[in-house]
């Protein structure tokens, strides 16, 4: 009874006549509850993230996290309702934490569009110059998602694609976009193209460091731009690849 009390007065907080106090003092409850909650999260996706950069793999189990993490399994599965479920949020924590921050300072270094894509494109490719064992864990575990949950890869990946598409409607704003190609379609080619160079480089395929940051570019750049387009003229500076 007392739980289901403090339940209602939670979900009644909005109402009208709730004294001042009491709304401040259980406002502060909930941000101190949330608080507590985002750093038992983080606390488990930190230590699965160093599981995999000591094994190289994801071959660990929801009991290692748990021993690790210092907390009890209980806890574990208040957040996460499998091991899955977890990697799915070191995935995707990885992508708007560090991948995506990264992307978009090196193409804010560019003011032209069509460079901007460039310096996306050599950036994401220089992640693969030395590859840890976390990216190539997390690597083969994308593979995996691809085939049993598409959605969560597709999700786990948005802040990225997002970048994209900026990118390539920046493009297309400019006027130098094939007129039969869509903001949308084009953006998933270019996703396509570079993820697949980036999963071999990072797996170590044969003959994926033949395939250069500069030839994945002008590949793509051929392919979606006007003819005239002046950052794919033979006569404009070559920025040396970075991977």
């Amino acid at each position: 009874m007392r739980r289901r009390r403090a339940t209602n007065e939670v979900l009644d907080l909005d109402q009208e006549g709730i004294p001042e106090w009491k709304r401040q003092s259980m406002a502060r409850s909930l941000q101190s509850a949330r608080a507590r909650a985002d750093a038992r999260c983080d606390r488990f996706v930190a230590v699965a993230t160093q599981l995999m950069n000591e094994k190289g793999d994801t071959d660990f189990t929801v009991q290692d996290v748990v021993d690790r993490s210092r907390m009890s399994i209980r806890t574990f599965y208040r957040f996460f309702e499998s091991k899955d479920k977890l990697l799915i949020a070191v995935h995707e924590s990885v992508v708007a934490r560090e991948v995506v921050p990264r992307l978009r300072r090196e193409c804010d270094k560019e003011t032209d569009p069509l460079l901007r894509l460039r310096a996306y494109i050599e950036a994401l490719l220089a992640l693969t110059a030395k590859p840890g064992r976390v990216a190539r864990a997390l690597t083969s575990y994308q593979n995996r998602l691809a085939e049993t949950r598409p959605a969560n890869l597709a999700k786990g990946l948005k802040p990225q694609f997002d970048l994209l598409v900026e990118l390539i409607d920046d493009i297309s704003r400019a006027g130098r976009l094939r007129d039969d190609l869509n903001v949308q379609a084009v953006a998933r080619l270019v996703h396509y193209t570079v993820f697949t160079a980036v999963h071999e480089r990072v797996l170590g395929s044969d003959g994926a460091l033949d395939v250069t940051a500069e030839t994945i570019w002008r590949f793509c750049a051929t392919g979606i731009t006007v003819r005239d387009s002046g950052a794919t003229r033979s006569d404009r500076p070559t920025r040396a690849p970075k991977a």
